[in-house]
């Protein structure tokens, strides 16, 4: 019987892996390969080619849902091929679905269509929200209580001056960034710059 390769992966908005790892723990698994990368990027995903390089015939790749380990739905669709070519099994411990059957391949093709889908639409959203925020910008038009586009400013004038005072009476940036509970490089780009 082959062993049992689990992958877990967060992207950097999903910051915690703890539900993907907790069921994967509960399900049982051999070597655990995990990552913290955006499936967007284009760039190669390490711990995932780690995983794929370990499987051999009659091993069972386990994740938590399909979601979770591809770029596209082409994409899934090839590195399961891929994997059904080298007899390695694939189970979903979230989707309900057998790989070994064509109905559950058609599943997989589904669902991994409808996540790309899904990625593409959000995607879409929100560059038509920051165009709209833009031309609002321009305009004048701005939303109530907002003067620009862009992120909030993370350290307003009030915590300027208190970090200033902090820094003043002897505490460190990192500590008074710690006490302001702003990141450290803010406090040093704010003291910077004002």
């Amino acid at each position: 019987m082959g062993r049992t390769i689990a992958y877990a992966r967060v992207s950097t908005r999903d910051q915690n892996p703890q539900l993907q790892l907790d069921a994967l723990t509960e399900d049982g698994y051999d070597v655990l390969f995990q990552e913290k990368i955006s499936s967007r990027l284009r760039g190669a995903r390490p711990e995932f080619a780690a995983a794929l390089a370990e499987l051999h015939p009659g091993d069972t790749l386990k994740f938590w849902k399909s979601d979770r380990w591809g770029r596209s739905a082409a994409h899934v669709l090839t590195v399961v091929t891929d994997l059904r070519d080298r007899d390695v099994r694939v189970v979903s411990l979230t989707e309900n679905f057998d790989l070994d059957t064509k109905e559950g391949r058609f599943m997989f093709a589904v669902l991994a269509a409808a996540a790309e889908y899904e990625l593409e639409l959000r995607a879409e959203r929100q560059a038509e929200g920051i165009a709209a925020a833009k031309r609002r910008e321009t305009t004048g038009a701005m939303l109530p209580g907002k003067k620009k586009t862009g992120r909030p400013r993370a350290i307003g004038p009030a915590e300027l001056a208190t970090l200033r005072r902090l820094i003043d009476d002897g505490v460190s940036g990192t500590e008074a960034a710690r006490t302001l509970k702003i990141g450290r490089s803010t406090a040093y780009t704010a003291l910077a710059q004002r």
